[in-house]
């Protein structure tokens, strides 16, 4: 649905000659890409709101998604899959959260855990991104330096005593992170670099 919105919108936009036939394609992946990504931060955002949690969610949001660029990981082959997949995971954040407050030492254990992943594998190459040698690298030291800045801000914030729950949905966002590189590497749904 979302495809045949795109082309619809695009294919006007080349009839009254806004972009050029050649640029369609681009355009139309664009506005794809655009509309799932609001999609998903629009549910996202709502879960936050009926769970109460609308600022750690954005929070979460934050971290989540700065990292996940620069990392990568796991990638569902469908929309529908990874918008199921994403909403089902935030529902189970959610629920994880409160007990990972209570049970710190877990918590802090799973981030070093996360942080040690993130720092060693850096990014995951997906074939539909196949980065050669030097973006990969680059991504690599992208995702370590915003690994690093994420570990400050939530050391500063656990000297400032601050609410431990936004400290838990920062932390979570990491370890979400370093845990979708790892089953991307199980799966194998990462080429390698020659």
């Amino acid at each position: 649905m979302i495809e045949k919105m795109a082309l619809k919108i695009v294919s006007q936009m080349e009839m009254e000659r806004i972009i050029s036939k050649s640029r369609c394609e681009y355009y139309e992946y664009a506005l794809i890409s655009m509309t799932e990504h609001a999609i998903t931060v629009g549910t996202m955002l709502l879960l936050g709101l009926i769970f109460r949690q609308f600022l750690p969610t954005i929070c979460f949001m934050v971290f989540f998604f700065s990292l996940r660029k620069r990392t990568g990981g796991f990638h569902a082959n469908k929309f529908w899959q990874c918008y199921l997949g994403t909403v089902i995971t935030y529902i189970v954040v959610i629920q994880v959260v409160p007990v990972l407050c209570i049970n710190q030492t877990i918590m802090y254990g799973m981030l070093f855990f996360a942080i040690i992943l993130i720092c060693i594998i850096g990014t995951i190459n997906h074939p539909n991104i196949d980065m050669n040698k030097s973006e990969l690298q680059e991504s690599k030291k992208a995702a370590r330096l915003i690994v690093l800045m994420e570990v400050i801000i939530i050391a500063v914030l656990v000297y400032l005593k601050a609410d431990i729950m936004y400290i838990s949905y920062m932390s979570v966002a990491i370890i979400l992170c370093a845990f979708l590189m790892c089953l991307a590497k199980i799966i194998k749904q990462e080429v390698c670099v020659k």
